[in-house]
């Protein structure tokens, strides 16, 4: 990853509002919300929804037609000789200091391009690699980012994240009406081969929350992995990225129990303990790393626990945050009494081979908010430890007769295709083993 030096990086673009760009060639004029130029050369088409000025219209018509838009697609192989990348430099400030943020993460956010139709036409293309840090200046530079237009991100841990509101699947599928939204929140640039574009990006402080987790002996909950999430029930497709697409808002609480989460917007949240996590995945005094198949698939799944001291979500003490606010106590107390553990096997009925793999969901009958989920291991077994009494409706889905996919065991067959299984079991005082799901065979049904 390039950083920039002290003198700067040789050519640069004025920086207008919104994050636009400026040169004595090109110099576009500012229209509405955003001006976002487009190169006479490539003629990228139109942002829907944001207002442009366009030094070339008729180009603009002729590439969204259907024969342009043909002609586009039936280019021959780039001539290797011309620059095919362009890059994007510029600062990051923090408002609340107005001093550099230094060694925060700036990223791209490809802005596609739609006909008039709505219909989505192109996509710059972005590399795994278009990230940069900023330096003690705060300065950043990108320096090979395809053509095309971006919006500019920037992350630093304390500060709100103008993504923080959308889900991962918002910002990988912008639509018209979202990138109007982000428009008002993030600069965006366009980007030409063998040319540099410029954004300044601010970022506001915002709000955190901080307090102690212990165990309900008194002792610290040590090394303990601490989250938050909307107190408002949200599919998890569409979870919002409240502290940014850059930032690991898991923590850890010290030795002390104490633990702190930064980098939220205003809203009402859930604090939660999660166990369950394993904190080290092999010995680091193996001779050689040994790949398991089932790594990294939750056995057992992830037990949050809700301040102040429950495991039903229903019962969660809310939250409520301002923009800048540092709240504090907002503490979780794990019980070490009255949880219990399910435990089984799903077994697969008829001539059926057997089951190695797949998932097992948890619900609580009596609770909606109460569900787990685990996987099923290579000798068909399954466990959740962790749960309060109560009537728990158990289900398998994705089951299969081959071990998950894995680099030191590439071949699999083709998967057995086996119906899924329901049952409800009781868990009273103490742990129920022996649970059995039987996966009944859909060609013997199909006989009948």
């Amino acid at each position: 990853m390039l950083l920039p030096g002290p003198s700067g990086w040789g050519t640069y673009r004025e920086p207008d509002f919104a994050g636009t760009t400026r040169s004595d060639e090109a110099r576009s004029t500012a229209s509405g919300d955003l001006t976002s130029p487009f190169c006479d050369k490539l003629g990228c088409g139109k942002i829907v929804g944001v207002k442009i000025c366009i030094r070339f219209p008729l180009l603009l018509v002729l590439m969204l037609s259907p024969n342009g838009l043909a002609a586009q697609n039936q280019k021959g192989p780039p001539d290797e000789s011309q620059p095919q990348y362009g890059a994007i430099t510029g600062s990051v400030v923090c408002h609340d200091s107005n001093s550099p943020a230094r060694f925060a993460v700036v990223l791209t956010i490809p802005i596609p391009v739609f006909d008039a139709s709505g219909k989505r036409v192109t996509l710059p293309i972005v590399n795994g690699r278009d990230v940069a840090t900023t330096n003690l200046d705060g300065r950043y530079i990108l320096p090979k980012i395809a053509p095309g237009d971006y919006f500019v991100l920037a992350e630093l841990d304390g500060y709100v994240s103008p993504v923080g509101q959308f889900s991962q699947d918002d910002v990988e599928n912008l639509t018209p009406e979202r990138i109007k939204k982000l428009a008002g929140l993030i600069p965006s640039v366009h980007v030409e081969p063998g040319k540099t574009s410029y954004a300044e990006v601010t970022l506001e402080r915002a709000a955190s929350i901080s307090g102690s987790v212990t165990y309900d002996d008194g002792s610290p909950g040590i090394g303990l992995y601490v989250d938050v999430e909307p107190a408002q029930d949200v599919p998890a497709d569409q979870q919002p990225l409240m502290q940014g697409l850059s930032t690991n808002r898991l923590q850890r609480t010290d030795d002390q129990g104490q633990y702190r989460l930064s980098g939220l917007s205003d809203g009402k949240y859930l604090v939660k303990v999660l166990m369950g996590i394993p904190r080290l995945e092999e010995n680091p005094l193996a001779p050689e790393f040994q790949a398991d198949p089932y790594e990294g698939y939750p056995v057992g799944g992830s037990i949050p626990i809700y301040s102040e001291k429950t495991l039903r979500k229903k019962d969660a003490k809310n939250f409520d945050l301002k923009r800048g606010e540092d709240l504090t106590g907002a503490d979780i107390e794990v019980p070490l009494h009255g949880l219990y553990s399910i435990n089984g096997t799903v077994v697969a009925q008829g001539s059926q081979p057997p089951i190695i793999f797949g998932s097992v969901s948890l619900q609580d009958v009596n609770d909606k908010t109460l569900k787990r989920s685990t996987t099923v291991i290579a000798d068909g077994a399954f466990q959740f430890p962790y749960l309060p009494p109560g009537n728990y409706e158990l289900k398998t889905t994705r089951l299969s007769d081959q071990p998950p996919y894995s680099p030191g065991h590439p071949d699999r067959g083709p998967d057995h295709t086996y119906a899924d299984a329901t049952i409800t079991v009781q868990l009273l005082d103490k742990d129920l083993d022996g649970v059995t799901i039987a996966v009944p065979d859909i060609a013997k049904q199909g006989k009948h």
